[in-house]
């Protein structure tokens, strides 16, 4: 059923998944919750761009899903996608931790979401670089 070969690879994925969606049902369920305590204020355009966020996000996670089962085969672009969003997105964290200018939020946030976006784009390049190697 599974056709992802090997624990690590598993895993990795896995958390990739986890994460995506946990970021996902917080932009779409929590939007304004999720808004004010992240950037700080809330208004209709900032929670609409949150909820589009959330939505890009659950389809990734729906296509990486899919890879657990459908194995691995030709999905580099879609790898490569999620590994290019992920890695932009924590730099673009990282800038905000590194200048000091967190805006209306607290830097731990800022900084926490930075820390777990590194993660996944770290976890996601080791995942590519071990499906290369497999084929």
């Amino acid at each position: 059923m599974l056709k992802i070969k090997g624990k690590i690879n598993l895993t990795l994925l896995v958390f990739n998944i986890f994460c995506l969606l946990y970021y996902s049902m917080q932009l779409l369920a929590f939007t304004d919750e999720f808004v004010s305590s992240n950037i700080g204020f809330f208004n209709h355009a900032v929670a609409g761009l949150s909820e589009i966020i959330g939505i890009i996000f659950f389809c990734l996670a729906a296509g990486l899903s899919i890879v657990v089962f459908r194995g691995a085969n030709n999905q580099l672009p879609l790898l490569t996608t999620v590994f290019l969003m992920q890695i932009i997105i924590s730099l673009n964290f990282w800038r905000y931790v590194i200048t000091d200018e967190p805006g209306e939020t607290s830097i731990s946030v800022i900084m926490f979401n930075a820390c777990v976006f590194s993660l996944m784009s770290f976890s996601m390049l080791i995942l590519m670089i071990r499906l290369k190697k497999i084929t």
